[in-house]
């Protein structure tokens, strides 16, 4: 029985919510671009999608229990948590409905799912039509902080033409929004063993050209004791995955785990285990991150009060987005796991630490992300893949450069050294550091 089955999840989710309490359309393209409101300003919306900032996001919030002031109440707690996308998944059109007309008195990004009428799941596929596609845009037009169309989740490979088909119908009508589809992990139907995996991913991505290439990988399932990061399956394929956004030079964006997968497994992650994904996936250039989930991780089930983690994933979501709108921009050019096999860097696809031109000894079970732009500036971040130790030591230079820290909190930069071979570093288990080389 495969691990993974996220409509069982789903499902699960659902019950345990619950137990606890026409005629065609002038096509959008064809109009005026929609008005949408960010920071209290009034913008046109581009005439096509293009990611301005980086996204924050969540694959399940709202749940179906159909209450406007729980909704507003979830909403309004996710945005002060620091998200700033929101997926509305698994729900009907009058709980989707219900959320974005929330979302847009709160200034807070949709993401909209409807498996009834334009989006598919897996096998499930919706019924759609060029006609029933345009009225669900005009239908949805209104909506400022709609910023896309979740179209189709985690698609096997005999559904890739029909997710085509409908992604290539809100392309056309709705080229202004977010066309969203998201791959499956290695531990579903496809696998590295007989390498239908590599197979599944570039049959994807040539068929249906996203315009964001994301995927989900969930290293610690119901794991609570024998994970380690130091060597994961993860690593596989976020690498290879990585290679295929970096050459189509599209974004990539990455659902961490934030939750035991099942509900009815007493919760095995914490903050450490939290912080770590999002930092080995920011070293890996990601411009984008989900939770899985914020329901559980940052708002209880039940009371849809503030979790216990709360201020903490609040705070660590503050470092995220300074990190992650830092280095948007910039390129993603190198990337090391130190001390790892030489089978293992090529089973993850890394770069070779010793041919480095900028980097000479690091401690090991680091994991080094450099960035470049069109300057000579260099920028490194460096995670510590550990979630249970800490890591201290120093990370030597092949020549003296000079050397400032991010800070994460505040986004401020200081100067290290005006001239140096040597970083010291400090990190705390699953911690990192941002560093600028010029």
């Amino acid at each position: 029985m495969r691990a993974y089955n996220r409509i069982a999840i789903a499902i699960t989710m659902f019950s345990i919510t619950l137990g606890s309490c026409i005629k065609k359309m002038v096509p959008l393209h064809e109009v005026k671009p929609a008005v949408t409101h960010e920071m209290g300003k009034t913008l046109l919306r581009d005439s096509v999608w293009t990611q301005k900032e980086f996204m924050l996001s969540t694959f399940y919030a709202i749940n179906n229990i159909g209450d406007t002031a729980i909704y507003r109440k979830i909403l309004k707690q996710t945005k002060e948590a620091g998200l700033n996308l929101v997926e509305i998944t698994f729900q009907n059109r009058v709980i989707v409905n219900m959320a974005l007309d929330i979302a847009e008195s709160e200034g807070i990004k949709i993401l909209a799912q409807d498996l009834d009428a334009f989006s598919g799941f897996q096998t499930q596929a919706p019924s759609f039509t060029e006609d029933t596609v345009i009225n669900n845009i005009s239908r949805l037009s209104a909506y400022q902080m709609l910023e896309g169309y979740y179209v189709w989740d985690e698609p096997f490979i005999p559904n890739l033409t029909q997710a085509k088909e409908l992604n290539d119908l809100f392309k056309e009508h709705d080229p202004s929004r977010l066309a969203f589809t998201v791959m499956l992990p290695s531990y579903g139907p496809y696998v590295w063993s007989d390498s239908t995996y590599p197979g599944y991913v570039n049959n994807y991505l040539s068929t249906i050209n996203p315009d964001v290439i994301s995927f989900n990988y969930y290293p610690f399932r119901e794991n609570l004791t024998s994970t380690t990061l130091s060597t994961n399956d993860l690593w596989k394929d976020f690498g290879y995955i990585r290679g295929k956004a970096l050459l189509s030079n599209k974004p990539l964006w990455y659902y961490f785990q934030a939750v035991s997968i099942s509900p009815d497994v007493v919760s095995i992650m914490n903050l450490e285990r939290i912080r770590v994904q999002m930092f080995a996936a920011l070293a890996y250039g990601v411009k984008g991150l989900s939770y899985y989930t914020s329901h559980r991780a940052l708002i209880d089930p039940v009371t849809y009060e503030k979790t216990p983690m709360f201020n903490d994933l609040k705070a660590l979501n503050t470092e995220v987005k300074n990190i992650g709108n830092f280095l948007l921009n910039k390129q993603s050019e190198k990337l090391y796991h130190t001390g790892v096999s030489t089978l293992n860097r090529a089973r993850y696809y890394l770069d070779q630490f010793s041919l480095s031109t900028l980097l000479n000894t690091a401690p090991n079970d680091l994991i080094i992300g450099v960035f470049g732009d069109t300057g000579t500036a260099k920028t490194l971040l460096v995670t510590n893949k550990s979630f249970s130790a800490a890591k201290t030591g120093n990370i030597t230079l092949k020549s003296l450069k000079k050397v400032s820290e991010f800070n994460k909190s505040t986004g401020a930069t200081t100067l290290l050294s005006n001239s140096t071979t040597s970083i010291a570093i400090s990190l705390p288990p699953g911690g990192a550091a941002l560093y600028i080389i010029e």
